[in-house]
């Protein structure tokens, strides 16, 4: 048998099931309203690229280039100085002394 505060709680819960829906039927009438937009945003980018290409390209007008005579210079390289030898001690056991 059913209690008046069992039939109070199932109220209850009915009631915040009936908002939950609601809820949930608008935020899908969002998502589909931004899908659409989304879609016809995309259908009018491809309806421009197309639009584009069909048109044909104007031709650019060619490019005159003056030939340029560079005269090279070569200078005498300086000979390389030489290095003085830089010896390294050899850091070790020091040698035993000699009887």
């Amino acid at each position: 048998m059913a209690t008046s505060f069992k039939l109070k709680a199932v109220a209850e819960l009915r009631a915040a099931k009936k908002i939950e829906r609601e809820q949930e039927a608008t935020a899908q009438a969002e998502y589909e309203e931004k899908k659409a937009a989304k879609l016809l945003a995309n259908e009018q980018r491809i309806a421009s690229k197309l639009a584009r290409t069909s048109q044909p390209e104007p031709t650019p007008a060619p490019v005159v280039e003056e030939a340029v005579e560079e005269v090279i210079e070569e200078k005498p390289k300086p000979k390389a100085k030489a290095k003085p030898k830089v010896t390294v001690k050899k850091k070790g056991r020091p040698a035993k002394a000699k009887k």
